[in-house]
């Protein structure tokens, strides 16, 4: 389940109690962050979306920071989990595992408004601090390692017009550049467009 679609049936054992109010400050700093960008997600207004007092962030995080990384490094998390299912489905080829895996960053539960929103303002504000940027990095890292042995598995059949790392490296570029796009609205692109720029960027790396 998405950190922006937390379940409204509350558990009742503490340790879900506590896991349950975890995620939800989660869920709640990331939508906060997409309505009202770094600066305005404010404890106060955290709180108040995930229902919870102002003193139950301290519980789980040591300041507003520390909880806001969390959350960028949950929403990455989540999205490197569902790539890597795609990328492991041994039902299908690895060049259909490659442009599944361009498609899945387009759509649900990776891609929707709240978290094209949050990670824009998370990306705009790492220029600034560090803190937001090691996230970014490493999700970029888990993204190409993920994406190279299939590469590789499509050079070793011969019909890769290039190293597989620089196709991995590549696509993950273009996601990246696409992304940007969407959230700007810029030259009208939609999703289904941009699953097919990566469609025609993977074609083009085999003969």
């Amino acid at each position: 389940m998405s950190l922006l679609e937390i379940d409204v049936n509350k558990p009742r054992r503490q340790a879900d109690i506590r896991a349950y109010r975890h995620d939800s400050l989660l869920g709640a700093a990331l939508e906060t962050v997409a309505k009202f960008d770094i600066e305005g997600a404010t404890v106060a207004r955290i709180c108040a979306h995930a229902g919870a007092s102002r003193g139950l962030i301290s519980h789980y995080f040591d300041n507003k920071e520390e909880l806001l990384v969390a959350a960028l490094t949950g929403l990455f998390d989540e999205a490197q989990s569902i790539k890597e299912t795609v990328a492991s489905d041994n039902s299908i080829s690895e060049l259909e595992r490659i442009r599944r895996i361009a498609h899945v960053s387009f759509k649900k539960p990776i891609y929707t408004w709240g978290t094209a929103a949050a990670w824009q303002a998370f990306t705009n504000q790492s220029r600034y601090n560090s803190a937001y940027r090691a996230p970014i990095r490493d999700s970029n890292n888990q993204f190409i390692s993920t994406l190279v042995p299939l590469f590789e598995s499509v050079s070793e059949q011969g019909v890769l017009r290039i190293a597989p790392k620089d196709a991995a490296v590549g696509l993950v570029i273009l996601i990246d550049g696409l992304w940007h796009s969407l959230v700007a609205k810029k030259d009208g692109l939609r999703l289904k467009q941009a699953m097919f720029q990566c469609d025609i960027y993977i074609e083009g790396c085999i003969t």
